[in-house]
């Protein structure tokens, strides 16, 4: 059983991760945490801790409830979003964002 849930959620942040354009070095950078201990992790070859949890979800924006179980309940607030965002977009992430942020002050 404790098998099947790592291989579910390893297959879940990796997953997340190449959906967001992180490289596994960037994702563990995030966390806080070691590559290998990451690629353990998403190969289901090794648990984590909640706090490692905690960071992971963290880093990638997604519930703990979502990595765990598979569950669809994302909730960020902006700082989160912005801190998942890659390096290389993080310029354009601000362009789109101030235009958002006047459109609004427009309407």
């Amino acid at each position: 059983m404790t098998d099947k849930l790592y291989a579910q959620m390893g297959i879940r942040i990796k997953a997340i991760r190449n959906e967001k354009g992180l490289t596994r070095e960037q994702l563990a950078e995030k966390a806080d945490i070691s590559t290998q201990f990451l690629a353990d992790i998403e190969a289901g070859n090794k648990g984590m801790s909640a706090a490692t949890l905690y960071k992971l979800s963290k880093a990638l924006c997604i519930s703990g409830d979502y990595l765990l179980f598979g569950n669809e309940n994302n909730e960020c607030d902006i700082e989160d979003i912005i801190k998942a965002i890659p390096d290389s977009q993080k310029e354009n992430a601000k362009k789109l964002l101030a235009v958002f942020a006047e459109a609004l002050g427009n309407s």
